[in-house]
């Protein structure tokens, strides 16, 4: 990071303070519902992603009413202009009218989506200003509508996951070794295996060309796929702690019928 990159992040962070302090108001936002919660008889508490203000807590009061301004607005995946303002944790929905232009999701997409839901609110902060992933997110979510191949679905997938890691600051990089040798996660990286006895029988052991396919994004080969899904697997729960993610069980689940 250059002396300017900090500046940058300083001023920024001390930005930020003071619109806490005072209380923020915006109006006319992009974003999306990641996640709602029941709050009181007719209300709830919604987790959105925004495009200029990253992740936001909004308590939507009344919506569940006939007449309520919002009904039928606050759901997963539709594209939202919104209104908000408050100085706590939890801000107040003002307004909100619906953007349209991404297609309807269904049966396995709509699942795939709801995991990108999932993955943004376990690994990323409350209102980190965060653009980039909000862009990534929308055009995700019309790959995944619009493609209707299981295959292409998990390519869409890894990329995902791989481009919110490095928005995260956290990446996939790997450690060089033997490219005749495998590989395996440890701490969140790709490290080659030196001592077999040392790699516990759950781990994820992977060959040095999948390692390198995951880290330079080129799942030109579909055989690659699934080892990458592993691996990648294997990192998120690193940064998200052991806690397995609910889309996956559901999925599992799913798989058994």
């Amino acid at each position: 990071m250059t002396p300017d990159d900090r500046t940058e992040q300083s001023l920024g962070a001390l930005s930020r303070l003071s619109v806490k302090q005072a209380g923020v108001r915006v109006h006319n936002e992009p974003a999306f519902v990641l996640a709602t919660w029941p709050w009181k008889e007719s209300s709830v508490i919604a987790e959105c992603l925004t495009r200029h203000h990253g992740r936001v807590v909004v308590a939507v009061r009344g919506v569940k009413r006939p007449g309520s301004q919002f009904r039928g607005l606050i759901n997963p995946f539709s594209p939202l202009v919104v209104g908000y303002c408050g100085a706590q944790e939890v801000k107040k929905l003002t307004h909100a009218r619906w953007m349209g232009g991404l297609p309807t999701l269904s049966g396995d997409a709509l699942l795939s989506a709801f995991y990108l839901n999932e993955l943004i609110v376990k690994l990323t902060a409350r209102e980190d200003p965060n653009p980039a992933l909000f862009d990534l997110y929308v055009d995700t979510l019309a790959s995944i509508a619009q493609t209707p191949a299981a295959a292409r679905v998990q390519r869409v997938l890894r990329e995902f996951e791989l481009e919110l890691l490095r928005l995260c600051g956290w990446g996939v990089t790997l450690v060089e070794g033997e490219r005749s040798g495998r590989y395996r996660v440890l701490e969140g990286r790709l490290e080659p295996v030196v001592d077999r006895g040392l790699v516990y029988e759950d781990e994820c052991v992977v060959s040095y060309e999948t390692a390198r396919a995951i880290v330079e994004r080129d799942f030109s080969k579909p055989t690659l796929l699934k080892e990458a899904r592993d691996v990648l697997r294997a990192i998120i729960r690193y940064h998200v702690g052991d806690k397995e993610l609910l889309t996956r069980r559901t999925a599992t689940q799913w798989q058994q019928f």
